[in-house]
């Protein structure tokens, strides 16, 4: 299937976002698109991706390109590279300025180099604050300019409080266009999945079912919109090592997304059997992790709080082991103490939009509700939100049961969990499959918070057990 590349969301959608922005900021603010950064030489650069914020605000954002909002005019201001001779040689002609302005309604377009006086310029003795972003040398440029001492690398100051707050108050809530665009991304990031279920079979490495994956994305004109997770050592989280053969009786895990060049993108997570047969052990286990997304997925509404939704996989996964005989006791007490978080050590998602983890650059003052803090206790602590769901609010549910040796042999864990934690069963599972192990089953979708309750965005790719087995290896 084809999918229109056409670029969305559309300028207009992006000149009544920076109206919004206008309006919610009292100072002026100078945002940067970033440059292009080399990938081992100055003159191989790696792919351009501008800032998710810049991106937010304007469509097909240019390399090296600023952008000043000033609400005491309610202007918007564009910095953009001249244009050159020598890099219409090189890259082909570019719209002028005139064409750029038209096009995207700014109040004015300024050269790129006069960015510095021209601000200076505009705002006399009033003060801009900025945003720190990856790329570092736009970082200090803005740094210079406004005098704004912000850090990429330090969530508490990436940028000043009340300017995030605005931003993240208009990425936090998706109108339709950017509804669209996820659509778009899950549609793709399904056929990315079914081609490497379809191409699933003993014999074969990760790598070349990773090659399906991002193939798919390239040919619709994405690409990863993360490190693509594809692993029969599913128990490692974030495992990129893409080197191993699959052999019948391993589990293949794939955490894979597309981002569309508009930057919104898909997250999502299947897990089948290489031999396209779960077995009764890997069913039992299957079933209890489908059993928790599915649950926890349909708490999500307006008003829901996210760490409730993260609890209830917590419940469903601590009475599924309590039933195969691996957790001792009751359901609320093996929640309290943790005992569940041995093999369910992470968070249940995360907010999803134009970044895979969306704005979770700017910490937590928007991943936390005011008066929340993260948790220390081991699993918890790892709970990416802990806001309330809203309308237009995008997140993924992705629970899952893990059989991770480093954890399940850790001497402290067994003595606090000694009783409750069925060690000697355990073992069995980290020892099968010619010990190599049982792995890990993670189902990961996107859900969009609605007026009357939620949307699956990815629901079109598969996850129940007999869809999955009609499907593995059937291309081959």
């Amino acid at each position: 299937m084809a999918y229109a590349l056409k670029v969305m969301p559309s300028p207009s959608h992006h000149k009544n976002r920076r109206k919004q922005f206008l309006h919610s900021i009292d100072s002026p603010v100078l945002l940067m698109a970033g440059g292009w950064i080399s990938r081992n030489y100055p003159a191989n650069w790696s792919a351009f991706r501008a800032d998710s914020t810049f991106l937010f605000f304007f469509p097909e954002p240019e390399a090296n390109a600023a952008a000043l909002f000033d609400p005491k005019d309610k202007s918007v201001t564009l910095f953009l590279d001249e244009r050159t001779a020598a890099d219409a040689l090189w890259h082909g002609p570019t719209p002028s300025f005139a064409e750029m302005k038209r096009k995207l309604g700014v109040t004015k377009i300024e050269k790129r180099s006069d960015l510095d006086q021209i601000v200076k310029k505009k705002l006399g003795r009033r003060k801009a604050t900025t945003l720190a972003i990856a790329d570092p040398r736009a970082t200090a440029e803005a740094k210079k300019i406004t005098g704004h001492k912000v850090d990429f690398f330090n969530t508490k100051r990436v940028g000043d409080p009340a300017v995030v707050l605005a931003i993240a108050a208009l990425r936090n809530h998706r109108d339709k266009e950017e509804i669209a665009e996820m659509k778009k991304a899950a549609a793709i990031t399904r056929d990315a999945h079914k081609l490497a279920m379809a191409h699933t079979r003993a014999g074969i490495t990760e790598q070349e079912l990773v090659g399906h994956v991002v193939g798919t994305f390239s040919k619709h004109g994405c690409v990863e919109a993360y490190g693509t997770i594809l692993s029969v050592r599913g128990e490692v989280l974030h495992n990129h090592d893409h080197s191993k053969t699959l052999k019948n009786g391993d589990l293949v895990l794939l955490d894979a997304g597309a981002e569309l060049p508009s930057g919104y993108c898909g997250d999502v997570t299947r897990t089948w059997p290489v031999n396209g047969r779960f077995s009764p052990v890997q069913r039992d286990i299957y079933d209890i992790v489908l059993a928790a997304e599915k649950a926890s997925i349909a708490m999500v509404k307006p008003g829901a709080r996210y760490r409730d939704i993260h609890v209830e996989s917590c419940r469903v996964i601590a009475d599924g082991m309590q039933q195969l005989g691996l957790l001792n006791g009751k359901t609320e007490d093996l929640v309290a103490s943790g005992a569940h978080t041995l093999f369910f050590p992470h968070g249940v998602g995360h907010l999803i939009g134009i970044d895979v983890h969306d704005m979770e650059g700017f910490g937590e003052l928007v991943a936390y509700a005011p008066g929340r803090k993260r948790s220390t206790d081991f699993g918890t602590a790892f709970l990416r939100n802990d806001i309330d769901m809203a309308t237009g609010m995008c997140v993924t549910i992705e629970p899952g049961i893990y059989f991770v040796p480093p954890i399940l042999h850790d001497a402290k864990f067994r003595k606090r969990f000694k009783s409750q934690v069925n060690f000697a069963k355990v073992e069995r599972y980290l020892t099968m499959n010619q010990k190599r192990g049982f792995g890990g089953i993670r189902i990961e979708d996107d859900v969009l918070c609605t007026k009357s309750g939620r949307t699956v965005l990815s629901a079109q790719v598969p996850k129940e057990r007999a869809d999955l087995e009609a499907l593995i290896g059937s291309a081959c």
